[in-house]
């Protein structure tokens, strides 16, 4: 009995002893990340904009978050959000002109789960295991990784049940008239550049879509249109670079890397087919 009693006590210890030191390790884990991303963003932060002076800048391929999974829970692929991060990226900008910084976590309030962010993954459903995460919670988070906020969303953390996360393609629009509306703006999609440059001139927020062939991309690329200032548009790049090997590459002058401009006659380059315009209710 002595024996039997020995061994169960023993054993009770070893017991505590792993989930202390398990609950320390996790601790340790936490405490790595959270100063991960406490560290600056590398490529996002403020752009001077030539007629509209600073403006926020998000890259979709910033060190501090790039690497991120970002797809959908029930897609075996793990696409990082720097080659497929440009729409929650662009909708981000067109979101931090519009709306005031103490207002940027409303968004929260449609969230399934707590909008999180770990060393994998920017959603919970597809960290490869499990990783401790670093919860969004302050408004300086909120303002931080607004883009990966949104790219959670779209992947289907959301109580709409909205999932704009393609598995094959990009991310649809579905998500942003949503979100646009959780900070009470509407969302219309047009299809003339004249009339996206008039909502410019009103002060609205204007994301463009680029296609395939154009100076932006070989593939299709979101963009957020910043200013039209004599005689040239002023675009926002989600997807920072120094150089860009597209067709008539050219015809685009690069400000700094994630800012550029095209002059009137070569808007037409850019291939833009739809603009997603962004207006107060």
């Amino acid at each position: 009995m002595r024996v039997f009693l020995k061994r169960m006590a023993m054993l009770f210890c070893m017991c505590v002893f792993l989930m202390e030191n398990a609950h320390f390790a996790y601790a340790d884990d936490l405490t790595l990340v959270e100063s991960h991303f406490a560290a600056p963003e590398g490529y996002s932060g403020m752009i001077q904009v030539p007629g509209m002076g600073e403006m926020r800048y998000y890259a979709q391929n910033d060190p501090l978050w790039g690497a991120l999974c970002y797809e959908k829970h029930d897609i075996k692929s793990r696409r990082p959000f720097r080659d497929s991060g440009c729409s929650p990226s662009s909708l981000a900008m067109a979101i931090a002109k519009m709306i005031p910084i103490e207002e940027m976590g409303l968004i929260e309030q449609a969230a399934k789960n707590d909008f999180s962010i770990c060393s994998c993954s920017l959603n919970k459903s597809r960290c490869i295991r499990d990783h401790a995460r670093y919860i969004i919670t302050s408004q300086r988070d909120f303002v931080r990784f607004l883009p990966l906020v949104f790219g959670d969303y779209a992947a289907g953390n959301n109580i709409n049940g909205t999932y704009s996360r393609s598995a094959t393609a990009g991310t649809n629009s579905a998500y942003m008239k949503e979100v646009a509306n959780l900070y009470g703006l509407d969302m219309t999609i047009i299809h003339d550049f004249d009339q996206a440059l008039e909502e410019m001139e009103k002060g609205n927020a204007v994301v463009a879509l680029a296609a395939a062939g154009g100076v932006f991309t070989n593939t299709g690329h979101y963009v957020f249109l910043a200013n039209y200032y004599e005689g040239k548009l002023y675009v926002l790049d989600p997807l920072y670079r120094t150089t860009y090997k597209t067709k008539n590459s050219r015809r685009l002058e690069i400000i700094q890397p994630g800012l550029v401009a095209l002059t009137d006659k070569n808007i037409r380059y850019a291939q833009f087919t739809n603009f997603y315009i962004f207006t107060r209710q």
